[in-house]
């Protein structure tokens, strides 16, 4: 085990419990191909294009792990990757989430990879059900199990300096007499943002003796037939819950805090008649299955309405007002006769400033006679009721609590990086990225969806293959050049950031609004979404921007230029490639 291992430099902290198993301390693999500073310096006998030995470990088996598993064994055969699932089953946040009327609110189509589409969605939008089979048929197809450890808890990360590798703790079972230790050159976390989920913070909660349900957390078998349900909350899982249970409860009681935009459909043109979900025709799924070139077609159009959508985000832009008075409209034509809930529901503050909803049925549900709407704030909970501040005592025999994530970013392990720095303290109060990828102080780390990621702005499964193809060209470098870590210099992220909060004040998202991208603030800063469009953030991962990072080098940094020869004219390849008008590339925007 290397020394001082513990914090990068400094032996501070609590150090690994004593059943560890530890991996022993062993040259770097920039180190054994590429050598290590000499002082008379040779030329190593192999061509340019030599890759050295590297491993990968990944946090999380969702759709990041998936898709990066794959995308390494297609571009980086030569790396090893190890991902470690906390879950007993893959597909993240879709095993975790399973509650009543649980569903993407992303179309269908939109959300899957683009590598593995699938023709046979029974839906505009589907339930999570088909999604977690979705995703769990393409670990299947593409054999991609082998390079995922389910119940594997990742409990410690920590960088250590002279082998410049991290060292991982991970416990099987969440049994900590299984606690070993893992290695790897680059450690990504894909562990996601829909997982730490949290209680509202209201007195006498815990007191409360019925079933007291968080939605991230649902019971397989809480029955609600003919029960008093009281539900916190009006987000998009609440929007949710309440169409699917209203019809089995005996009385639904919503507490609301804040107004919320319910909008038509992304994509209106392509759902049904009043911007109802479309359910498939077996006629029209063998059409999409046979006829690729139409599937694809249908596939870009929803999509580019969704991504034309993002000029209404400007605070100022004329595309806000239209869209403010259109979806206020189109929430009242769904409230008909009830000028109290469109009171109470219908937001003044810009569109977007909060997370736009979907929320099909659920303003109809709310029109139903077994349905009570209060937005007079919860005050307490008693063993049996929600006092409101306006004095109201609302007898529930189950409460449901649909209060969402904490988006703060920290990891929920303790991760020490470079001079000892604990990312939890790091991101404490606020967090700060590059790109949302990686962050200084800790070297061959990486996030994924992490802060400044584009979280409002579309399907979350295009963004994470962007990054993982922009990790593989990190990991190209370092495969193929004796790199020993890659660390973005910390003026970067700081200059980068500085530019993020500045754009920010452009967009709806820093309106007055209560909104999970400011962890349930109203005024407070915004941490967690990427400034610009889709677009934008693909066109700055497209291609790495070198000047940006410290890199640490192994041996003389020209070393891999080897014998004088190319891997191609070693192992046979088209040594003519060049005979073509289009071998430059240069960036799109």
């Amino acid at each position: 085990m290397p020394e001082n291992r513990q914090q990068g430099k400094a032996a501070q902290g609590p150090t690994p419990s004593a059943n560890v198993k530890t991996v022993p301390r062993t040259p770097s693999s920039a180190e054994a191909t590429f050598g290590t500073f000499q002082s008379q310096y040779k030329v190593l006998d192999q061509p340019l294009g030599t890759t050295r030995p590297l491993k990968v470990i990944f946090l999380g088996g969702g759709a990041s792990g998936i898709n990066f598993a794959y995308q390494i064994r297609k571009f980086l055969p030569d790396v090893t990757f190890q991902g470690y699932e906390a879950n007993p089953e893959m597909s993240g946040t879709w095993f975790e989430n399973r509650y009543p009327g649980c569903a993407c609110d992303i179309p269908s189509h939109t959300y899957q990879f683009a590598w593995a589409p699938n023709p046979d969605w029974s839906a505009y939008y589907v339930g999570q059900p088909e999604i977690k089979s979705y995703f769990l048929k393409v670990v299947k197809d593409h054999d991609l199990a082998k390079y995922f450890k389910v119940s594997h808890r990742i409990i410690r990360g920590v960088w250590d300096e002279k082998t410049s590798k991290w060292y991982i703790t991970i416990r099987a079972n969440n049994d900590p007499s299984t606690d070993f230790e893992d290695s790897c050159d680059f450690f990504i976390n894909g562990s996601g943002i829909l997982n730490a989920w949290k209680w509202p913070d209201v007195p006498g909660l815990q007191s409360f003796k019925g079933p007291l349900v968080h939605s991230a957390n649902w019971p397989d078998k809480l029955d609600l037939v003919g029960k008093r349900v009281g539900i916190i909350g009006v987000g998009s899982t609440a929007t949710q819950i309440i169409p699917a249970i209203q019809k089995d409860v005996k009385h639904l009681t919503a507490f609301v805090r804040s107004k919320t935009w319910i909008t038509p459909p992304i994509g209106l043109k392509y759902a049904g008649e009043g911007g109802k979900n479309v359910i498939y025709t077996e006629e029209q799924r063998k059409t999409y299955r046979e006829d690729r070139e139409k599937y694809n077609e249908f596939r870009k159009g929803i999509e580019t309405e969704l991504n034309s959508r993002f000029r209404f985000l400007y605070k100022d832009g004329p595309e806000q007002k239209v869209v403010f008075d259109f979806f206020t409209k189109w929430m009242a034509e769904k409230l008909p006769g009830r000028p109290d809930l469109a009171e109470m529901l219908i937001p003044d503050f810009a569109v977007g400033c909060r997370r736009l909803t979907p929320g099909g049925g659920f303003l109809e549900a709310l029109m139903k006679d077994n349905v009570t709407l209060t937005n007079s704030g919860v005050k307490s909970v008693t063993e049996n009721s929600i006092v409101t501040a306006d004095g109201k005592n609302h007898e529930v025999d189950v409460l449901i609590c649909a209060t969402g994530f904490d988006l703060s970013f920290k990891p929920r392990f303790e991760l020490i990086g470079r001079d000892g720095v604990d990312l939890r303290d790091k991101w404490d109060p606020r967090p700060t990225a590059y790109l949302s990828a990686l962050t200084s102080s800790f070297p061959n780390y990486g996030t994924v969806m992490g802060p400044g990621a584009p979280l409002a702005q579309g399907s979350m499964i295009p963004s994470t293959e962007r990054i993982a193809e922009y990790f593989i060209q990190l990991l190209f470098r370092m495969s193929t050049e004796p790199i020993l870590s890659i660390e973005v210099k910390p003026e970067v992220e700081k200059e980068l950031w500085e530019h993020y909060q500045e754009q920010l004040k452009l967009m709806v998202w820093t309106s007055s609004c209560s909104s999970s991208f400011k962890n349930g603030g109203i005024n407070s800063p915004i941490d967690v979404l990427h400034p610009g469009s889709r677009m934008h953030y693909f066109a700055l991962l497209a291609s790495v921007r070198w000047d940006d990072f410290n890199i640490k080098f192994s041996n003389n940094r020209f070393s891999y230029l080897g014998n004088g020869l190319t891997k191609r004219e070693d192992t046979g390849g088209d040594l003519t490639y060049y005979l073509i008008d289009d071998v430059l590339k240069l960036p799109e925007y």
